[in-house]
């Protein structure tokens, strides 16, 4: 299933209050899977700010001028699952895995299976 391209508001929305797996690609290709799950805390004007569930974990901030494009897909064999990607200007790929709110997501094609 190809990528929806979200905006900040849907992304928020598809966030919903669950946690999720991150993963992050660096664009030297680089791979790290956080042992943390994080949640969207809030959105102010100026970043993305992640809580972890794990009470010792540090806050985590994504500046809101390093995001070039958010998307939503599903890999072929989820059901459950699906990500919300963000693309960094630097060429980074942050994914988020987990249960999103589908209802969030533009209607623009049949989501579910």
């Amino acid at each position: 299933m190809p990528a929806i391209d979200l905006d900040q508001a849907q992304a928020v929305r598809a966030f919903g209050v669950g946690y999720f797996n991150l993963i992050r690609r660096g664009a030297d290709g680089s791979l790290t899977l956080s042992s943390d799950h994080w949640r969207l805390e809030q959105v102010t004007a100026d970043a993305f700010h992640f809580e972890a569930q794990a009470e010792d974990a540090p806050a985590l901030v994504l500046p809101m001028q390093q995001v070039e494009r958010l998307a939503w897909d599903r890999l072929p064999r989820q059901q459950q699952r699906s990500q919300i990607r963000f693309y960094l200007a630097n060429g980074d790929l942050w994914t988020f895995s987990g249960s999103v709110d589908e209802s969030a997501l533009p209607a623009r094609a049949d989501l579910r299976h």
